[in-house]
């Protein structure tokens, strides 16, 4: 088939356009994934190389997506067009050697818990840990934003000592923040844009722009700077502006710093029903009341079903949902697993739904890679597949010693690393030395020396293990592994020496990928991960006060409305990923300390019981939505 078989409208428009850059400004749902596979199709078959081609979107599974499409198309090369995410092509790109020697830098990301290590060694210096973590958070946002350019950065005498001490610690680890991925690819390229490993691309397209920070957005001019350039998204769309600082106004402001723009849109909503089209109209018009931004029904798109619920407790939330979805699937035989998409603001409501639908039969899998390695198990476990794959990678032994105690021992490994330093070993050399006995320890470092030893003793254990039976030793099955094991596991058959395994399992965690609704599951995840995919039924559970939206303690007013619309932004994606059924779940009651573990609003107590409140955003639905019932009440009215 040709790229313009069938092809007409805007999306003809879109694919056939021949000049650069172009801008696609693209609703939920209106085919701007089949537009922009159209226009890289045309690409290959008027003879640009597929190598040439570059398609930048937010996630590998958004990738494999596209690429699973052009395959569909056929047009010829399709499955050598290089579609990737930034953090994948800047890792790559720096992983080059002569990359490594040209930034003194090694290519080896710190997970969020590795930098714990981090952060408590340099806690003494800057105020304690909860100031050295605003500290390195400040830094990120600097860098994603691209402050580290300007003149005299950082200005403030503070910030200029943590910028050295940050700096030193993660060359002296042989690491980087993966904040840097990005920003460390761009300097490079700027710098060298002649240079043997810099990518050369004739056409680049980036999908989801409202997403980039500034630091993505300039590395995806820098790619195109010897070829076309198109980008598409939608700023009502944008959900990483506190996660990654993403710029949703550089959609917006996308002609005014590229000239000669040329713009198309897409609106009309080829997914939703016109229920839901109604609704997530009228959610969104919040954001923006005096420039309404909004997508049209399909007109022969069904009204949908869509259900308010209201529960008299998060176990029955988590009940009756399972039962609907029990119902759902047995009155609908035609339909999948994965044709239901669970969408839950807190991991713990998510888990014992698919927990309950285990019970009734019903195959799910959560997915909340994000939270995977929150629990000092599964830590440990990523620590000795780090060790093993690689014995002498600093940042992992640094972890492993201090993850069991709340300082992170920083004390005792500063102790080790200056008596490392003075002898010129690194730090385990010196650990292997005092070991074997051949050296006393620093005074005051027996806890760190004890750890070692553990380690030593749980990598002997190791020794030969591969596959999925290195994964049973890492991670047993346990409710604390239960993320990070499933992950592992899904690789281990297909990657199972321990080096291929560390490797494909840190990609997995840094840019989660979710199964495509081919798969034969029911999908749990959180909102966040729900970017990108759709399914004839979803339900969206837990939307009480204080998950959604969730307001961090001490931000400004200014903050707080930001944050309460970049929240809106999220629900307004999660809805609009239904071409069915929508059910929105919330719950009157919970435990107190169910309520206060999971962040919850308290408007008052009750005995042991905490009362809830249904988030604000479902008063935003307009007249179009259905009133809101009770748990007991959707049962009888479906018969469930």
């Amino acid at each position: 088939m040709a790229w313009d078989t069938g092809l007409t409208g805007i999306p003809r428009a879109i694919a056939e356009y021949p000049g650069s850059p172009l801008r696609l400004m693209a609703g939920p749902g209106t085919g701007k994934t089949f537009a922009l596979m159209r226009r890289i199709g045309r690409h290959l078959e008027t003879g640009t190389p597929p190598s040439n081609i570059l398609a930048v979107t937010f996630t590998r599974t958004a990738a494999q997506d596209l690429l699973s499409q052009l395959k569909s198309l056929g047009s010829p090369g399709a499955d050598q067009v290089t579609a990737t995410t930034l953090h994948s092509l800047s890792f790559s790109l720096l992983r080059e050697q002569g990359v490594f020697r040209a930034n003194n830098r090694m290519a080896r990301p710190l997970l969020d818990f590795e930098a714990d290590g981090l952060v408590s060694d340099l806690a003494k210096v800057f105020g304690g840990r909860a100031a050295t973590s605003d500290m390195l958070k400040a830094f990120a946002a600097d860098w994603a934003t691209l402050q580290h350019h300007q003149p005299g950065w950082p200005s403030n005498p503070a910030q200029q000592h943590f910028h050295r001490e940050l700096t030193s610690w993660l060359l002296y680890h042989q690491a980087m923040l993966i904040e840097e991925l990005v920003t460390l690819a761009l300097d490079y390229l700027r710098a060298n844009p002649a240079s043997p490993h810099a990518p050369q691309y004739a056409h680049v397209l980036a999908d989801e722009y409202q997403d980039l920070n500034r630091a993505d957005q300039e590395l995806i001019d820098a790619l195109a700077r010897n070829g076309t350039l198109t980008v598409a998204g939608d700023q009502d769309q944008s959900i990483y502006t506190t996660l990654r600082h993403a710029q949703p106004e550089g959609i917006v402001t996308f002609g005014q710093t590229h000239p000669n723009t040329h713009d198309e849109s897409l609106n009309e909503c080829r997914r939703c029903p016109h229920s839901v089209v109604s609704m997530a109209n009228a959610l969104i018009l919040h954001n923006h009341p005096s420039q309404p931004s909004t997508i049209q029904p399909m007109p022969g798109n069904s009204s949908g079903s869509v259900f308010l619920v209201q529960h008299d407790s998060i176990q029955d939330e988590v009940n009756t949902t399972s039962a609907f979805i029990h119902s759902y699937l047995a009155n609908h035989t035609e339909a999948k697993p994965s044709d239901v998409l669970i969408l839950s603001t807190r991991r713990a409501i998510g888990n014992a739904v698919r927990d309950e639908l285990g019970r009734l039969g019903r195959p799910a899998q959560s997915f909340f890679s994000e939270q995977c390695l929150d629990k000092v198990a599964p830590r440990e476990g990523m620590c000795l597949l780090t060790l093993l794959a690689r014995p002498t990678d600093r940042v992992g032994l640094r972890a492993w010693l201090g993850l069991d105690a709340s300082d992170g021992r920083a004390a005792g490994y500063e102790r080790i690393r200056n008596a490392a330093d003075a002898a010129g070993l690194a730090p385990r050399q010196l650990l292997d030395v005092i070991v074997a006995g051949q050296s006393q320890p620093p005074p005051w470092t027996h806890a760190i020396v004890a750890r070692y030893q553990t380690l030593n003793t749980r990598l002997g254990a190791l020794a030969g293990a591969t596959g999925t039976a290195l994964v049973d030793l890492l991670w047993p099955p346990h409710e604390d592994n239960e993320e990070i094991r499933g992950m592992a596991l899904a690789i281990a058959s297909g990657t199972p020496s321990p080096e291929a395994l560390l490797e494909e399992l840190v990609k997995a965690i840094i840019q989660p990928e979710l199964p495509s609704g081919q798969s034969d599951i029911i999908r749990i995840m959180s909102l966040q991960k729900s970017k990108g995919l759709t399914a004839r039924c979803v339900l969206v559970l837990g939307c009480v006060a204080g998950a959604l939206p969730m307001i961090k303690a001490g931000l400004s007013p200014t903050q707080t409305i930001r944050s309460i619309e970049e929240q809106r932004r999220l629900f307004y994606v999660a809805i609009t990923r239904t071409s069915e059924t929508l059910a929105v779940s919330s719950a009157a009651t919970s435990g107190i300390g169910e309520a206060k573990q999971m962040g919850l609003t308290i408007t008052q107590t009750r005995g042991p019981r905490a009362i809830l409140q249904a988030s604000q955003f479902l008063s935003e639905f307009g007249g179009s939505a259905p009133g809101a019932v009770s748990g007991r009440r959707w049962r009888a009215q479906l018969g469930f």
